[in-house]
């Protein structure tokens, strides 16, 4: 059985049994035990499903069984445990990834290895980086410096790698694991790493004790490791959000950190982090499909505004020349560059476009290093950071609450590829004049970055990064491949289901657009706050948004009844009418509005299309003319009232209207119609020409132009044509175009 069969047989059996279809999963899994031949798992898949019948059998004589649900989710537990066994056992021997090729080698060529022994290799590796460390600047030899230091992160590597791919895990595992993460035995550099080796562990296969030992993390003093273990510990539990209610202890962990006075608050930062990686994607497209292209489309005409000698003497002359202003305003620049600065003021990945083309370098083709927390001392950066004025950006680097640590490394890596005179230029930046300056900027730095939001944000930008960018990515399960809803997890959903924290997810979503999901918290809210019109102004867009106007109606009615007189709710619940076809009662609605706003143009406009609808075209056009004497230049009544006036015989004034629009920007429709007036004027070749210019908008689409025209018909004949003429000039419009090619 191929690795692919294997994984697809695996995931159908997950299925199953999060639908608690025993009996079905039952009989996959016997499949895959078949495939493997073990006499010991086909004995422990006999015995689950003879325990199963037997429970069937007891309910159905009517036996009373206190115990009868544990039993089940022993079950079903048992079931989960199995089947993560028996497709291991299969894929380990024959599967190309990454996971499995380190299991083999570990197998054929460290076979005396244990989890404890790497761990102590570790230990001494950092002991002997330690004692060297203490040797004064004489006795020190730079070169057995840095080879020991290539000695711990090559053992710490090694040690990801055996947590990573421990499974099964053994009792004296699980103490290894929690006395390298907590008993203070490694540095927090370490741990952290460990943590991230963790977490992919656990996506591989779940294991209920290693969930709660990143759970326990949050424990911890250092606010680095509390924040990495939580965030780690969140994904995972969203991940398998299907069995978590299996594993009571889960629960009970929860509830005890829940009594902590900063959980509750951290868990909702991270929820809201997770759900900023979703608008990841959007940024990096704005910046490589909208900002970018249009910076490059203004270089050249920018250059050619600015003077030349102005360039040459003033280097600051592009900021000062108040037409790059202008242009940017103009291109729309300016706009994106603010919503960008906005999104990055909210924590929002901006970034992600920029680095993902410096993740190439050799440094990331180690996995761990991706988890790396950052350190300027690292030897890949070997040389890379020395010079004047080379510390102090260390610490500036380190400290800058922008970058995130897997970008921080691509940063300093990418300069391995300027040259040395402009690198040291660049780090004399940083020198002594600048000494007290850059100490200020450092100190505010060191605030933002060891914040515990800034924390937990910076981490899961690497982990965004590793899943999405990594080379061998495909062989991960990436946890942001759909929206990490922690609303859906039932052992978080107490933390999260405070009204406070419901309105600020809810309104989070709804600002960025993610209306399914605001939807939910809103109607959640509706349920305590009855009279509170804004939330139901919120569940009427959510659904106006879906395109489900009667639901949207009905909401907007309830808002209407606490707020009668808004003219936002009004508009709304005319729209809504006007998308459920019922122009009577929208019109009734916009006439409220009306009220409140005579001058908006926009329920003047609106008016006028439901008189439309209504085929009342002479009031119509009353507020058509309205719109136009408000707004003389702006055009935005012209067609309706060209088009209308055609419809109640005023041609020429149609004709008058038309000629204003097809001098602007007209459309393939604008030149259908404006035909039709001349048309029924008896102007027969201008009609034609406007109709083939119509045609030629559209591509040389003539099927379209047809189908559009037919419709129109029956108020050509009500403007006088004869139907006998209409497919006559439509002939010898077709000859025309014919003839033209």
């Amino acid at each position: 059985m191929i690795t692919t069969e294997i994984a697809k047989q695996q995931y159908e059996i997950y299925a199953l049994l999060a639908e608690r279809r025993l009996k079905d999963a039952f009989g996959k899994l016997a499949v895959l035990i078949t495939e493997l031949q073990d006499w010991l798992s086909r004995d422990k898949l006999n015995e689950m499903e003879t325990s199963y019948k037997y429970m069937i059998q007891y309910m159905l004589d009517g036996v009373e069984d206190p115990e009868r649900k544990r039993i089940y989710d022993h079950l079903v537990v048992s079931a989960y445990a199995l089947t993560d066994r028996v497709s291991d056992e299969l894929a380990a021997p024959v599967s190309p990834t990454q996971y499995y090729g380190w299991k083999r080698y570990a197998t054929a060529s460290r076979a005396n290895e244990t989890l404890a022994s790497q761990c102590d290799r570790c230990d001494q590796a950092l002991n002997d980086l330690s004692l060297a460390s203490l040797l004064s600047g004489q006795e020190q030899d730079a070169a057995k410096l840095k080879s020991l230091k290539r000695r711990v992160e090559e053992e710490a590597g090694i040690l990801f790698m055996d947590v990573w791919t421990n499974y099964p895990a053994r009792e004296e595992d699980y103490a290894t694991l929690r006395d390298a993460l907590y008993a203070n035995r490694f540095p927090d550099d370490l741990v952290g790493l460990l943590i991230s080796a963790l977490l992919l562990n656990l996506l591989h296969r779940f294991d209920e004790e290693k969930l709660l030992l990143l759970l326990d993390g949050y424990r911890q003093e250092s606010p680095e490791i509390q924040m990495r273990s939580l965030c780690a510990a969140l994904i995972v539990m969203y991940i398998y959000r299907e069995r978590l209610s299996l594993f009571p202890r889960v629960q009970h962990r929860i509830d005890a950190l829940g009594e902590e006075p900063r959980f509750k608050g951290d868990v909702r930062t991270v929820f809201l982090q997770l759900i900023k990686t979703q608008e990841t994607e959007k940024i990096t497209r704005k910046m490589t499909e909208e900002l970018l292209p249009e910076m490059m489309k203004l270089g050249p005409s920018l250059y050619k505004k600015i003077k030349q000698e102005d360039l040459m003497n003033d280097i600051n002359a592009l900021e000062e020349n108040p037409e790059w202003q202008d242009m940017l305003d103009k291109t729309g620049i300016a706009d994106k560059l603010k919503e960008l600065t906005d999104l990055q003021m909210e924590g929002a990945d901006v970034f992600m476009s920029t680095f993902s083309h410096l993740k190439s370098f050799p440094f990331f083709q180690s996995i761990q290093n991706w988890f790396l927390p950052f350190n300027p001392e690292h030897t890949a950066l070997s040389g890379l950071l020395d010079g004047q004025g080379g510390e102090r950006f260390k610490k500036m680097l380190s400290a800058s609450a922008l970058l995130c640590n897997s970008d921080k490394y691509s940063f300093c890596l990418s300069l391995s590829q300027v040259p040395e005179s402009q690198r040291q230029m660049m780090m004399g930046q940083f020198g002594a004049e600048n000494a007290a300056m850059q100490e200020m900027a450092n100190e505010e730095l060191m605030k933002k970055e060891k914040s515990r939001e800034n924390i937990s944000n910076r981490y899961i930008q690497d982990l965004y990064r590793f899943f999405k960018l990594y080379i061998r990515r495909s062989e991960f399960t990436d946890p942001f491949a759909g929206h990490i809803n922690l609303l859906h997890v039932s052992v978080l959903e107490p933390l999260l289901s405070g009204q406070e924290s419901l309105r600020l997810i809810g309104e989070y979503y709804f600002r960025r657009g993610y209306y399914d999901e605001a939807l939910e918290l809103f109607e959640r809210l509706s349920a305590t706050y009855h009279s509170d019109a804004e939330v139901y102004q919120k569940i009427g867009f959510c659904y106006q948004k879906q395109g489900e106007y009667a639901e949207a109606l009905e909401a907007f009615l309830k808002a209407e009844i606490i707020a009668p007189d808004n003219f936002w709710t009004i508009r709304r619940i005319a729209t809504c009418y006007r998308n459920l076809k019922k122009p009577e009662m929208a019109l009734s609605y916009y006439h409220r509005a009306e009220k409140i706003q005579p001058d908006n143009l926009s329920v003047q406009m609106n008016i006028g299309h439901c008189y439309v609808e209504q085929k009342d075209y002479e009031e119509a056009l009353k507020y058509y003319f309205k719109v136009d004497y408000l707004d003389p230049d702006g055009g935005k009544a012209w067609q309706p009232i060209a088009w209308c006036s055609f419809l109640v015989g005023k041609k020429e004034q149609a004709r008058r209207y038309y000629a204003k629009i097809l001098a602007g920007k007209p459309t393939a429709l604008d030149y259908l119609n404006a035909g039709h007036v001349e048309f029924s004027l008896g102007h027969i070749r201008q009609a034609i020409d406007y109709y083939r210019r119509s045609i030629e908008l559209d591509g040389g689409n003539t099927a379209k132009f047809l189908a559009n025209f037919k419709q129109d018909i029956p108020d050509l004949v009500s403007a006088g044509i004869s139907s006998s003429d209409i497919p006559i000039l439509l002939d010898q419009l077709m000859y025309g175009i014919t003839d033209a090619r």
